[in-house]
């Protein structure tokens, strides 16, 4: 893999640092206030986060990627969510609240205080800057509460609010105290060589007065390729550095081209090294209970825990799927049944669609998807295949959560493990205000066949923008096989520890990367396993039959004894249930 396509892999952010590792391939419940409450042993993280509320909504995964890019990415489905963004206290510092006094997380690198950013002598997109400019009288009105939503080891998504001015703005001009500044404006200018995936992600930064420094998903192209000359940044050449620290700030500029003043400034550090040992499952787990597992060593699907049916049903195909997932618990005429357990573990086979099964198949099967469209004879519901969730079965708030598959290796074979949420919209459906978080969790997602790049494996993290409802999410991060092999057609362990600000993965138990940030997830959680056949983001199977396979040998779930108050299992709207006991 060329090393302007790939990712470092460990995270810091600002306020709330914790220990960072690096990579080879280069690359609880919440108390009445919302407060997460603390957590400690296994070296990762501790402390209490105060100020940052968190509702929920709803969504999947997506993938809309151009192989030119160089990189493969997913952007999430989601709607609704809000999220606080106050600092709180860190156990083993000291208080980091609204910019203050820092200090550090148990295991974590000391943590830099806010300082002034040095403004660069010219913006290379048009703009001219003095070094220290007169605000004009009819300038917008200063952006906001700039602040760091999420932080891994060599991009950072931050926001703030917008500004006001009569004549509107029409670009926002982030700094960076190394001298590289971006413009953001409504729209990219047409005809850029850029796929339309990458419009929209773009679009959604002034919208939603955010950005990602530097989003390598949808700006990194290969140096001195036309994407290189004409794309407005190129994440080559300007993505921030682990161990680096810099100061940001955004200036807001109206039609007339007055200038606000600038924000004040946000410095995030970035960790990472060659010298950092990355964590290990054994590092913590033995603080962890297991507190709800299935080891799939029974006859059938176990309907205590699963539902084989997608929370939003089978009328909503997401990224332009081919496949139908067969309801085998809920109920249907379909024939084909996609699940074996005859082996001691569960395999999902995916088949092409058989004749008899047609007229069973529901009426969303045939309606047009505008994905589907850009290729010639793909439809809906060309194959069966199948997917087990715990909505409405079993949910929880903060852990370990690890699965033993062998992801298929048969081109058009997407095999996903991830954590989501459950309820869906806003808290006012009328109005639309209040939109719930949404977050996702995408602990593996493995195309048998990438037409990106490498088979490497994907972590993505989604949620909702508390003010828009526009979802909003991290670059693709992929990791490569560690022998230098592929992950598909052999078992290996990938897990998830998700803790108050935090999110670590693992492969065969050991760290590949993190993020954290008070936008991580603290509403409950629940998993989702699937085997997609054909989308917008795979390739179609091949002709005739192609039978494709993903084996799934446990699914567990692990907490520290803090959070084991937020498992829950049956639907708590119809009085919940007992949780199943542990196999």
């Amino acid at each position: 893999m060329n090393n302007w396509q790939t990712l470092a892999l460990c995270s810091v952010l600002a306020t709330t640092l914790a220990a960072c590792s690096s990579d080879d391939d280069d690359s609880g419940p919440l108390d009445d206030d919302g407060v997460a409450v603390a957590t400690t042993g296994g070296g990762i993280t501790t402390g209490t986060t105060t100020g940052g509320g968190t509702a929920t909504g709803t969504g999947g995964d997506a993938a809309d990627d151009d192989p030119a890019d160089g990189a493969t990415g997913t952007a999430g489905e989601t709607t609704g969510g809000t999220t606080g963004a106050g600092a709180g206290d860190t156990t083993g510092g000291g208080d980091t609240t609204g910019g203050g006094d820092t200090g550090t997380v148990s295991g974590a690198l000391p943590v830099s205080s806010v300082g002034a950013s040095p403004r660069p002598s010219n913006d290379p997109f048009g703009f001219t800057l003095e070094s220290d400019p007169e605000i004009s009288a009819g300038a917008p009105t200063q952006p906001k509460n700039l602040r760091a939503d999420i932080v891994s080891s060599d991009w950072a998504e931050i926001s703030w609010a917008p500004a006001n001015d009569d004549q509107g703005v029409v670009s926002y001009l982030i700094e960076r105290s190394d001298g590289v500044s971006y413009t953001l404006t409504p729209e990219l200018a047409p005809g850029l060589s850029l796929d339309g995936g990458t419009y929209d992600e773009y679009r959604k930064y002034f919208q939603t007065t955010s950005f990602i420094d530097c989003n390598s998903t949808r700006f990194t192209f290969a140096p001195g390729s036309q994407r290189d000359a004409d794309a407005p940044w190129n994440c080559a050449n300007t993505r921030p550095q682990p161990g680096a620290t810099y100061s940001y700030s955004v200036t807001a500029i109206d039609a007339a081209g007055n200038r606000s003043a600038s924000s004040d400034p946000l410095q995030v550090s970035y960790s990472g090294g060659a010298d950092f040992e990355p964590t290990q499952v054994a590092d913590f787990i033995g603080d962890f209970d297991l507190v709800w597992n299935d080891e799939f060593d029974g006859d059938e699907i176990d309907p205590a825990r699963w539902q084989t049916e997608l929370v939003f049903g089978d009328d909503t195909f997401i990224n332009g799927e081919q496949q139908y997932f067969v309801p085998v618990i809920e109920g249907t005429d379909v024939a084909y049944n996609p699940f074996d357990m005859s082996d001691g573990t569960l395999k999902i086979n995916s088949i092409r669609t058989p004749a008899g099964d047609r007229a069973a198949l529901p009426a969303s099967c045939a309606e047009t998807d505008p994905v589907l469209a850009q290729f010639e004879n793909r439809e809906h519901c060309e194959f069966l295949s199948g997917a087990l969730s715990s909505h409405d079965r079993m949910q929880f708030v903060y852990g370990y959560t690890e699965a033993r598959i062998r992801a298929s290796d048969i081109p058009g074979a997407l095999s996903s493990f991830y954590l989501y949420h459950r309820y869906a919209g806003t808290n006012n459906e009328e109005t639309g205000d209040y939109f719930f978080h949404g977050p996702e969790i995408d602990i593996l997602e493995y195309l048998g066949e990438n037409p990106f790049g490498d088979e490497d494996a994907f972590q993505t993290y989604h949620f909702i923008d508390p003010n828009t409802g526009i979802i909003r999410s991290s670059p693709t991060m992929n990791h490569e096989e560690e022998s230098g092999g592929i992950y598909g057609g052999e078992f290996h362990t990938f897990g998830a520890l998700w803790e108050p600000n935090l999110v670590i993965w693992y492969i065969d138990g050991v760290e590949i990367r993190r993020i954290d940030g008070p936008q991580v997830s603290q509403q409950p959680m629940n998993i989702i396993n699937y085997l997609v056949s054909g989308s917008g983001w795979a390739p179609e199977p091949a002709e005739g039959n192609p039978l494709l396979t993903m084996e799934v040998d446990y699914i567990r779930v692990y907490q520290r004894d803090a959070f084991q108050g937020s498992l829950a299992c049956g639907n708590a709207a119809f009085g919940g249930a007992d949780c199943p006991a542990v196999q």
